[in-house]
């Protein structure tokens, strides 16, 4: 039998009877979030005081959600900061993990020269409690100037423009790469026919899958160079990469981009309960006994956790094959 339980630490105070959670992780996004809801008028005592919770709860504190199978899984699926507080009933704390901490940290660096990106990130984070992730790439970034901004807007420009994956991974380091250099070595296997609640795969053909790649770079005369490749029917996936000068690396870049997107396979989303556990980053190893030809392994780039009076539920979203 599987019993349900959580442990929801904010600020000074541990709620063990919330009405939901919902906790948001993909590596497309800078930041992880959790929804809080509890219900109306909840009230919470200490040093012998009762407080309704949304008098209790401020802004800005800790955030460490816990949820488990009694004796079968426990796990800190969430640490963070509130980041708002919601006035209508039923109350939701709304949640962001750490990168909470560089919204609120001003940045004035100019990196005139070729920089490594490390050193880019470091300055980042410094001052704060966040470390750097050792599987962060060391490749160089040409001039790069941060005037006025706060942390998560450098790595937003990071990410926008040379095209990289950047989130708080499952030990609170900053990283920054390739969506599929993190976590794409630890697996969860799903069995179509077993282990799942709903199956919202759906199987296509690399023929079915209609992709028009659309590439562009500036060469170090700062003219403008296009690369476009795939189907002219397709859906368009287009991207300036910096610090790439010459066609012939653009067009490299921009076949591999559709190579990934266009396989035989899965795409979609499985829901399962708590267990097994899967979070972004790591590889789905989908089986179907009925389709052996289907089975494969793909990258699981978001997962969304929902633990409430209806159960705990994972819905994980896969994107390109393995």
């Amino acid at each position: 039998m599987f019993i349900l339980k959580s442990e929801i630490k904010i600020g000074d105070y541990t709620f063990r009877s919330i009405t939901n959670v919902e906790i948001t992780k993909s590596v497309e996004d800078l930041v992880d979030t959790a929804v809080i809801t509890m219900p109306a008028k909840f009230k919470v005592k200490q040093n012998g005081e009762e407080k309704y919770t949304e008098d209790a709860v401020k802004v800005g504190d800790k955030v460490v959600i816990k949820l488990a199978y009694e004796g079968k899984y426990e796990g800190v699926e969430f640490t963070g900061f509130v980041n708002s507080i919601g006035s209508k009933i039923p109350l939701e704390i709304k949640c962001e993990d750490s990168m909470w901490l560089l919204r609120r940290k001003n940045i004035n660096k100019a990196f005139n020269k070729k920089t490594e990106l490390k050193t880019i990130l470091q300055e980042v984070v410094s001052g704060t409690e966040l470390k750097l992730s050792d599987k962060i790439p060391g490749f160089e970034i040409d001039k790069f100037i941060i005037q006025n901004a706060n942390g998560t807007q450098v790595l937003q420009k990071l990410k926008e423009e040379y095209g990289l994956s950047i989130y708080l991974d499952d030990e609170g380091k900053l990283y920054a790469g390739l969506q599929q250099l993190n976590n794409v070595l630890q697996n969860v296997i799903y069995d179509l026919n077993y282990n799942i609640v709903e199956n919202n795969l759906e199987y296509k053909s690399a023929e079915q899958k209609r992709i028009k790649v659309k590439y562009s770079c500036r060469d170090k005369k700062n003219k403008q160079i296009k690369v476009e490749i795939g189907d002219d029917d397709g859906e368009v996936r287009s991207m300036e990469i910096k610090d790439v000068f010459n066609e012939k690396e653009l067009r490299k870049m921009a076949e591999a981009a559709l190579k990934s997107a266009k396989y035989d396979g899965f795409e979609g989303s499985v829901k399962s309960f708590l267990i097994p556990y899967a979070t972004r980053g790591m590889a789905a190893v989908i089986q179907d006994k009925k389709h052996k030809n289907r089975e494969g392994k793909y990258f699981i780039k978001k997962v969304v956790t929902t633990f409430g009076t209806d159960g705990a539920r994972r819905d994980v979203t896969i994107s390109n094959k393995l």
